[in-house]
């Protein structure tokens, strides 16, 4: 499932307030449109209407691909000041996993415990590409 917020920001130019939708995880299974708008740079990317300036809002962003068995998990570099962070993953850097967490029984859904942890949307954006690619080369 594909997650989005609503947020009133500031445009960092000009200071005019507006809503801009924040994606938290986007599902390209579920809503193959968000795929594109990733891809075009148009989520997370906030677009004044007042003096026209794009500017990207850098936000923790989970890409999940159901059907070729992946998940990528950008996280802005800033946050690697917050030692809270660290404290999510388990040493290996997979994420643990509860006793009562229904992933722990459905083995086509491991994947989603060992995302592709990335720093910059420039890599998430390449190593989509990348499993794209294997998939297509993988189908002729």
């Amino acid at each position: 499932m594909s997650s989005m917020m609503p947020c009133q920001l500031q445009c960092p130019h000009c200071g005019n307030e507006q809503e801009l939708e924040i994606w938290g995880s986007v599902n390209v299974k579920l809503d193959p449109e968000l795929k594109e708008k990733l891809l075009g740079g148009e989520i997370n990317v906030f677009a004044c209407e007042k003096c026209g300036k794009r500017t990207f809002y850098d936000a923790p962003l989970l890409y999940h691909d159901m059907e070729l068995h992946f998940c990528i998990q950008y996280i802005p570099p800033e946050e690697l000041d917050d030692p809270s962070l660290f404290q999510r993953f388990a040493l290996d850097g997979t994420l643990p996993v509860r006793e009562d967490d229904p992933t722990r029984s459905l083995p086509d859904l491991q994947y989603v415990l060992r995302p592709h942890i990335v720093f910059d949307m420039g890599e998430l954006l390449r190593y989509v590409a990348f499993r794209d690619a294997i998939a297509a080369a993988s189908k002729r």
